[in-house]
């Protein structure tokens, strides 16, 4: 139940602000992009409630500039002055039939935080919220809450500061007290880049003259007490993306578009990083006099992304590319050459006698013989080659066909000879071979399905003449299989 006093009192607050139905500014504009980045959400916002509607003085992500107050997450907050944390929206009867859940953005993750002011007699009131949000349900996290607790903080600075200012132009004699909010905005925002490890720049254009946050220079690991190098600030970025990174600038400078952009990155010291860089157009009276932007330091968050690519690509045993990589890579060659009227070479392996290994001397066995099948793949396969386990003792390798048919020739005639393992242990010996269809993509066969399913064919052709042996598909082979 709402208390209508306290509802009164929130809203005379908000409405002393001024704030609602103000244009986009870049502090706020930034707060709420710093919300998402550090909570890995899909959107966020900081949001202001008046009597019957919410309005978001700054958002990331599909979200309407104002929307309707009921059934909302926001006034929750605003109302009961708490924190929130929904881990799943379908699941919680307050917004199981919200429009926002059921419908866009399609809700199903909040997590918001109180934005307060101070009044004159020292009363904190609630007059919106920091949020971040998501279209995906996620497990509650106290982390969120305290990210979202300390970047309220900045946001009540913000907006402390911003009431300051109003009022000091009003009242000179106020001028000492936004000076000091000012700092204090100052402060905890270097408090948030410490937190975010960002930083932000700005380049005069008249000026040619750049000036760093105190995070920039921690980013290129530089004394603050240098100053900002004046050459070479480019070098940071190796090639190619040094080259990139010029292109955007150049390009939001004829254009007036921002951009956002990650690169690899030299520090001073030599180290290297992976960083994620912005870059828009500083307007003063319609004129551009700067560019600004932001740096982060993504380092740690770009490994893991690389690490947990490299595993859903990677089979587990043998360090192979598995299925769904063999395939990724085969559809994109496919894509590639259908363009350029050329052709690629599926070779389709089966091992033959494994499971005996298997049976004869265990599954650690077997395990290790595959390991010594993907790495003699891998040493028969040069560069343009991807070897990769299907699954099982089910082996496959993309040749380009680029290698012309001798070489092809020979890399298979390598493969019938290095698959040839004898595996012994407990007195039992095993013998394993290769079996190899072999499938030449052509205008019929640019698609996957079909040349693995030739080179299937092919595989059982050669099986039935004599395992330990390779067959190249041919349109006869799936008519004496159909027959």
């Amino acid at each position: 139940m709402v208390d209508p006093q306290r509802e009164a009192l929130r809203q005379t607050a908000l409405m002393e602000l001024a704030l609602l139905d103000t244009p986009p500014e870049r502090e706020f504009d930034a707060l709420a992009k710093l919300a998402q980045r550090m909570a890995g959400t899909s959107m966020s916002s900081i949001t202001l409630v008046d009597a019957k509607r919410q309005w978001f003085k700054a958002r990331c992500g599909p979200l309407a500039a104002a929307t309707a107050r009921a059934q909302a997450f926001c006034p929750v907050v605003f109302e009961t002055e708490r924190p929130l944390i929904v881990a799943d929206a379908r699941l919680d009867h307050r917004f199981v039939a919200s429009p926002f859940v059921i419908g866009r953005p399609h809700i199903r993750y909040y997590a918001g935080v109180p934005i307060r002011v101070r009044r004159a007699d020292g009363d904190m009131v609630t007059i919106g919220t920091l949020c971040v949000l998501d279209e995906r349900a996620r497990a509650e996290s106290d982390d969120d809450l305290e990210i979202l607790k300390e970047l309220a903080c900045v946001a009540e600075a913000l907006i402390e500061a911003r009431a300051a200012a109003l009022r000091a132009a009003e009242c000179a004699d106020e001028h000492l007290v936004t000076v000091e909010r000012l700092e204090r905005e100052r402060r905890q925002f270097k408090q948030a880049e410490r937190m975010a490890d960002m930083g932000s720049y700005r380049y005069d254009i008249e000026k040619q003259a750049t000036t760093w946050s105190d995070g920039v220079f921690t980013i290129h690991e530089l004394p603050v007490i240098g100053g900002v190098p004046t050459q070479d600030i480019m070098n940071h970025f190796p090639e190619p993306d040094r080259s990139k990174f010029i292109d955007a600038v150049m390009r939001t400078l004829d254009t007036g578009e921002p951009f956002e952009m990650e690169a690899n990155f030299i520090t001073a010291k030599g180290n290297a990083r992976r960083v994620r860089c912005s870059c828009e157009i500083e307007l003063a009276k319609g004129r551009p006099i700067a560019l600004i932007g932001l740096i982060q330091d993504v380092t740690e968050q770009h490994d893991l992304e690389e690490r947990l690519r490299h595993q859903a690509r990677t089979d587990d045993l043998t360090q192979l590319a598995n299925r769904a990589e063999f395939h990724r890579v085969l559809d994109a060659r496919l894509r590639e050459i259908h363009a350029q009227e050329r052709d690629v070479v599926v070779l389709l392996i089966d091992l033959d006698g494994f499971k005996g290994v298997n049976d004869a001397l265990g599954h650690a066995a077997g395990d290790a013989v595959l390991r010594r099948v993907a790495d003699r793949l891998r040493a028969a396969c040069d560069a343009p080659c991807l070897p990769a386990r299907l699954g099982g003792d089910e082996f496959a390798v993309l040749v380009p066909a680029s290698l012309g048919r001798e070489k092809v020739d020979r890399l298979v005639r390598r493969l019938l000879h290095d698959l040839e393992i004898v595996a012994n242990g407990q007195g039992h010996i095993a013998r394993v071979t290769g079996t190899i269809g072999i499938a030449w993509s052509d205008p019929v066969a640019h698609d996957r399905d079909v040349l693995l399913r030739q080179a299937d064919a092919a595989l059982y052709a050669a099986k039935r003449r004599r395992k330990g042996t390779a067959q190249t598909y041919h349109a006869a082979i799936e008519q004496s299989q159909a027959s």
